[in-house]
């Protein structure tokens, strides 16, 4: 078959295309979790050290 040649190295070239958009889809949503999960565990940290602080205060 005179084409199939040129339509193998087209087929996998999309294949890499895709599995570059889905790897690069995987690491966006990888880094938006981490980063939501970073921004609670500094929230919760921040709770913790308010509420030692008054804690502090009412026993002084």
């Amino acid at each position: 078959m005179p084409g199939s040649a040129t339509a193998e190295v087209i087929f996998i070239a999309a294949m890499m295309i895709l599995i570059l958009i889905l790897s690069f889809a995987a690491v966006y949503f990888f880094f938006k979790t981490y980063k939501k999960e970073m921004r609670a565990k500094e929230s919760a940290t921040k709770a913790k050290q308010e509420a030692a602080a008054n804690e502090k205060a009412e026993d002084a």
